[in-house]
């Protein structure tokens, strides 16, 4: 019984010297548990995850002619879970150009320049006395104006070919989206949208 007691003793003694002096983590090392692993892991992949999404780009749809079409249309991208803000801008719209010839100051000038353009098969040719100009035409397109001005050349005359032209407000919206997110299709944001004119996609100023 005493032996027996003797080998318990021996035992315990044992375990108590590993356990405090060789078992023990040495200085400047630790030991990696399973569940600290994977919470490394885990942040690793979230930090990768966040800088890839940060990419995002701002796009604009419009021009649109008026108010009601753009917050018709922003109730469209809304329903595509799309954000739109309004912008409102002033943009010069050209109506037409104006072919003249300039600084025919008397009378005299004007009344020979008409009977030359008329010569010429410009027939439809007016003096204007106020302003010592003769008008030799208006026209919707430039390629219009410009075969015009070259029938003056023609004449003996040089041309002055000017842009008509008038402010208008306009209105654009705005939505901001990532990056790999690809852009809703205008006929299809458009159907069923009496528009004044239909938009296009563009980039934010």
């Amino acid at each position: 019984m005493r032996a027996l007691l003797y080998a318990l003793l021996l035992t315990n003694v044992l375990f108590f010297s590993w356990a405090h002096w060789i078992d023990v983590v040495r200085p400047g090392a630790h030991r990696s548990t399973p569940l600290l692993a994977a919470t490394a892991a885990n942040t690793a992949a979230a930090g990768t995850g966040a800088a890839s999404g940060t990419g995002a780009r701002c796009a604009s749809l419009g021009p649109l002619a008026a108010a009601v079409d753009a917050t018709a249309l922003r109730v469209t991208l809304q329903a595509r879970n799309l954000q739109a803000r309004e912008r409102q801008a002033t943009a010069v719209q050209t109506e037409g150009y104006w072919v003249y010839i300039d600084k025919l100051n008397d009378a005299q000038s004007r009344a020979r320049a008409l009977q030359r353009l008329s010569s010429a098969g410009l027939r439809d040719a007016a003096a204007l006395a106020d302003s010592g100009q003769v008008s030799v035409g208006l026209f919707n397109e430039q390629a219009g104006a410009d075969k015009r001005a070259a029938a003056v050349r023609a004449a003996g005359f040089e041309p002055v070919i000017e842009p008509r032209s008038h402010s208008v407000e306009q209105f654009w919206l705005d939505v901001n989206l990532p990056a790999d997110v690809p852009l809703p299709a205008v006929a299809a944001l458009v159907t069923g949208l009496n528009l004044g004119s239909v938009p296009q996609w563009g980039s934010c100023p």
